[in-house]
C-alpha cells in the first residue's frame, strides 16, 4: 500500500519512471479487461493507451483518488462502453441490463487474484515451481513427475511440499488462495 502511495506521489511530481511502472503493471490487465467488453484487439489497445495517457495528464489530481486500480478500471470500462455505443448505434447497448458495478468488481478481483497467483508461482525456485505445476495444475502423479524430470520420488514429494509452504508464506494476506493451497 505504501509503495503505491509513494508511486502516486512520484507520478504527481512528473516522474516518468513511476509512470512506466504504472504502465507496465496495469497495461496487460487493463487490455484484457477492455477486450472482454469490445472484442476488438485494436480498440482494446487504444482504450488502454488513452487510459494511461489520462493517468499521465491528470497525475497532479491523483491525491484525491483512494484506489488507483478502481480508478483505472473505471476509466477503461466507461471508454469500452462508449466504444460499444458508438459501434452499435443502430442497436444501442443497454447498460442498465447489466449490473456493471458488480461485474466490474468481480472482474477486478479475478484479475488481481490471478496476478497474485502468477507472481507467487514465478517467485518459486525453478525445480520447485515445475514440480508444483506438474502435480497441482496438470494433475500428474508423483511417479510420472519423477520420470519426466529424472528425479527421485522423494525429491518430487519434498519439492511439492516446499512449493506449497513457500506459496503459503507468499500468499499469507490472500485468504482465498490460502484456502485453495490448504486443499492441496
Amino acid at each position: 500500500m505504501d509503495s503505491t502511495k509513494n508511486l502516486i506521489s512520484e507520478l504527481k511530481k512528473g516522474n516518468s519512471e513511476a509512470y512506466k511502472i504504472f504502465f507496465e503493471t496495469f497495461y496487460n490487465r487493463l487490455y484484457a479487461y477492455a477486450f472482454k467488453y469490445v472484442q476488438d484487439h485494436f480498440a482494446a489497445e487504444e482504450i488502454v493507451e488513452n487510459t494511461m495517457f489520462i493517468l499521465w495528464e491528470k497525475r497532479k489530481k491523483l491525491g484525491n483518488i483512494e484506489n488507483i486500480k478502481s480508478y483505472l478500471y473505471t476509466i477503461v470500462r466507461n471508454a469500452s462502453l462508449d466504444y460499444i455505443k458508438l459501434k452499435n448505434k443502430k442497436t444501442p447497448f443497454n447498460i442498465e441490463s447489466h449490473d456493471v458495478s458488480c461485474e466490474l468488481n468481480s472482474q477486478i478481483v479475478e484479475e488481481e487474484v490471478h496476478a497474485l497467483l502468477i507472481d507467487a508461482l514465478n517467485s518459486l525456485p525453478d525445480k520447485c515451481r515445475k514440480v508444483f505445476e506438474l502435480s497441482c495444475l496438470e494433475g500428474l502423479k508423483y511417479k510420472e513427475i519423477a520420470e519426466d524430470m529424472q528425479i527421485s520420488l522423494n525429491t518430487v514429494k519434498s519439492q511439492r511440499a516446499r512449493a506449497i509452504q513457500l506459496l503459503k508464506i507468499r500468499l499469507k494476506d490472500t485468504p482465498l488462495l490460502l484456502v485453495l493451497l490448504g486443499v492441496l
